[in-house]
């Protein structure tokens, strides 16, 4: 055997909450633990390639590497989601390594997970990741050789942990498990594909039919509507029709309620799993009415958790879903007649329906299909109901020029009027910010300073200020932020008014009109980060998130408003366990524990210094190291999946890379 690789499959022993019944691990928690029974650190060196499979009909999961590292001391690691059934990571490993940890999922139940090879990679092979990424790997590299251990392990990490969307062909590859594909099989659900042959060539509706056709479930039927054709296209339509299970559609007759539909045009593709994978997913969330999924091709779509505000400004399901019968039955905007598409994009507009995705390249999208439905205009996200009291607490200590320019843009530029605004002074000592704080509360009848002397605790700063300050909704504002929509409060209060929803953070940019903030991914960097930062002001960014209201698991506390009574139900900040790092995002991830959705308002926007008067990068992560171990203790299980991105896309990167 090669001496830099181990047998092709690695023996996993139980660790902690697995149990192991009729050849199936079962988690009784939502973190079990694997360990690698014969593994030998020694024999690897500082790098590592580990590949891995996973039940390819459950929704894949980032797994978590735990390297023991002696006296309970252990380094986290979050892999990649074995996508397609298959996950492959490449990394940096610590030194001192004592046992090798893995939790392969975060839901109890029975799972499938097995370590297919682990071995020493080769220089080749390390260089051909981490060459798009050059400048990490010299800092990394630089750092490693002077003994910068921190330094080194963050730079390989983001150096190796992401591939451009342009290699997804050769990258989906890597990543495909074909050992459980099998012959044809009959389920219980019956899939109708309504396929619109409206100007479609005879090739187009060959490709469409021929996918349909290559299914591993055998119960569907394909019904073709639109037209006209041209002579061509007429002859293969009627080869088509001369098979079992393809038929046209007849008028007004409504489809079956108990089978589950697609809208596809001609020239669409399912992936050969397509079916059986719905069959799969269907029988496990019958709750679901309209289950979409992601896209394949030269032009990868990869698409979040369910996101009702980002399909209202931004649409992104299309028509890679399938929906129930029951919805075209009852439908009352549309006829069938008019289009499947249409009665399913119609559906998606209610909040009746329960609506799933499944995270599999199952949908190849023609682009020459073009747009058969009507683009629908997005909603004028401004609050425009009685006046709600808002408080604007501001948390400070010195910097007089920061602050100046955040109060002079605050109360010059701001439309909303039912606002009051309380700086909260932890202990300034510059006599230029009192003179400034002087100076503002006489001009100024909305603004008040309360006095709060001790160590900075941005949390207790916060709640302190939320507790003194009389408002219907509190708006947390950072001192280095200057105000650029004026009708800020106005579409930042649209969203915080909703029922369902918890807190809302704007578009935060740098001073040079690059994105700061667009909300807070989880997982990012290991821990949580701005996704979508640095690109221009007006890029689009992920499914143009960056330009649009959309859902995120968290947002700064640079800019965040919230209603009182939601953020006294979750007890405000964590002033004891999260004093300065983390408390914005662990504040969103509690309210959401409640059911109440937190939203980035991309169309709101403000400028920000950021941490202009703490600094940042790996000093802070060193500073505030017991923050974040109590951070992602208590949060592991949602950092290694938030619901808001994708669990193929990389998490060092801060647009759309493969991971």
């Amino acid at each position: 055997m090669n001496p830099d690789q181990m047998p092709s499959a690695v023996p996993l022993s139980i660790c902690k909450d697995v149990a192991f019944e009729e050849g199936f691990f079962i988690a009784t928690s939502p973190e079990p633990w694997l360990g690698f029974a014969k593994f030998n650190p020694s024999f690897l060196g500082r790098f590592l390639y580990l590949r891995y499979s996973a039940d390819i009909y459950e929704p894949p999961v980032r797994p978590v590497l735990r390297f023991w590292l002696g006296e309970g001391n252990y380094r986290d690691q979050i892999l990649p989601a074995p996508y397609d059934g298959v996950g492959v990571w490449l990394g940096r490993i610590p030194s001192d390594i004592k046992d090798v940890w893995i939790s392969p999922t975060n839901r109890e139940g029975k799972f499938d997970f097995e370590i297919l090879e682990v071995r020493r990679p080769t220089v080749v092979e390390l260089l051909r990741r981490g060459r798009h990424s050059p400048k990490r790997v010299f800092f990394a590299a630089s750092a490693g050789m002077v003994g910068l251990e921190e330094e080194a392990g963050l730079n390989w990490r983001w150096a190796l942990g992401c591939q451009p969307l342009a290699d997804y062909e050769n990258w989906r590859r890597q990543r495909q498990d074909t050992s459980n594909r099998h012959a044809q099989r009959l389920g219980e659900l019956t899939f109708s594909v309504y396929l619109d042959v409206s100007g479609a060539s005879g090739s187009s509706i060959d490709k469409s039919c021929e996918s349909i056709e290559r299914q591993s479930y055998a119960n569907w039927r394909a019904i073709f509507h639109g037209g006209p054709l041209d002579p061509l296209a007429e002859r293969t339509l009627a080869s088509w029709l001369g098979r079992s299970s393809f038929t046209l559609m007849q008028g007004d007759c409504p489809p079956d309620p108990s089978h589950y539909l697609a809208a596809l045009h001609a020239g669409d593709t399912l992936a050969d799993n397509a079916l059986e994978t719905y069959a799969e997913h269907l029988v496990r969330h019958p709750d679901e009415s309209i289950v979409y999924a992601d896209e394949f091709g030269p032009k990868p779509v990869f698409k979040p958790g369910w996101s009702p505000t980002l399909q209202a400004f931004a649409p992104y399901i299309g028509r890679s879903a399938f929906f129930a019968g029951s919805i075209a039955s009852r439908s009352d905007s549309c006829r069938i007649s008019e289009g499947v598409e249409a009665i399913l994009h119609s559906a998606l507009d209610t909040k009746s329906q329960k609506i799933g995705s499944i995270k599999r390249p199952l949908f190849q999208l023609s682009e020459s299909a073009g747009q058969r439905l009507p683009r629908r205009k997005a909603p004028e996200a401004i609050y425009r109901g009685q006046s709600l009291r808002v408080g604007v607490v501001i948390p400070t200590r010195d910097r007089a020029d920061l602050l100046q320019v955040c109060l002079e843009s605050l109360f010059g530029t701001t439309t909303y009027p039912n606002y009051k605004v309380l700086i909260v002074d932890n202990d300034s000592r510059d006599a230029r910010t009192h003179d400034l704080m002087a100076r503002m509360t006489v001009a100024e009848p909305r603004l008040a300073i309360l006095k709060q002397p001790g160590e900075f605790n941005f949390s207790a700063l916060s709640n302190a200020g939320a507790n003194a300050v009389e408002s219907d909704f509190l708006l947390f504002l950072n001192n280095d932020t200057r105000i650029v929509t004026p009708d800020w409060i106005e579409r930042l209060l649209y969203f915080a008014s909703q029922q369902d929803i918890g807190a809302v953070g704007a578009k935060l940019l740098y001073p040079n009109q690059r994105v700061q903030h667009v909300g807070v991914l989880l997982g990012m960097g290991g821990v949580a980060g701005h996704y979508g930062a640095g690109l221009p002001a007006d890029a689009p960014g992920w499914l143009r998130r960056n330009l649009v209201p959309h859902e995120v698991s968290a947002v700064t506390g640079a800019c965040l408003i919230v209603e009182r009574h939601k953020f006294e139900a979750v007890g405000g900040f964590d002033a004891v366990n999260l004093p300065v790092d983390l408390n914005d995002i662990d504040l969103c991830l509690r309210l959401g524990e409640r059911g109440w959705r937190t939203i980035c308002n991309a169309e709101t926007t403000l400028i920000h210094h950021q941490s202009a008067s703490r600094g940042g990068g790996l000093r802070l992560q060193k500073v505030y190291a017991k923050e974040r171990r109590f951070f992602t203790e208590r949060w592991r299980f949602v950092i290694r999946d938030d619901p808001y991105f994708h669990p193929a896309l990389s998490l060092y990167a801060a647009e759309a890379a493969l991971a």
